[in-house]
C-alpha cells in the first residue's frame, strides 16, 4: 500500500476514510431490526456526540 506524502493527498486520504465510514455507519443502522423511527434517533445521536467530540 502507498500512503500520500503531501498534505493534499493525506487530507484527500482522510476525507475518504470518514466517508467510507459513514458509509458503513449508515448501512449498519438501516440493517437494524427496529422502527425508522428510532433509527433516525439512534442517527442523530451519533452525530450528537461525534459534534461534541469535535468540539473538545
Amino acid at each position: 500500500m502507498v500512503l500520500p506524502k503531501s498534505p493534499q493527498g493525506k487530507a484527500q486520504l482522510q476525507k475518504e476514510i470518514a466517508r467510507f465510514h459513514a458509509e458503513q455507519a449508515k448501512k449498519m443502522i438501516e440493517r437494524l431490526p427496529c422502527p425508522t423511527e428510532q433509527k433516525l434517533e439512534l442517527l442523530d445521536s451519533v452525530v450528537q456526540h461525534l459534534s461534541d467530540k469535535e468540539r473538545k
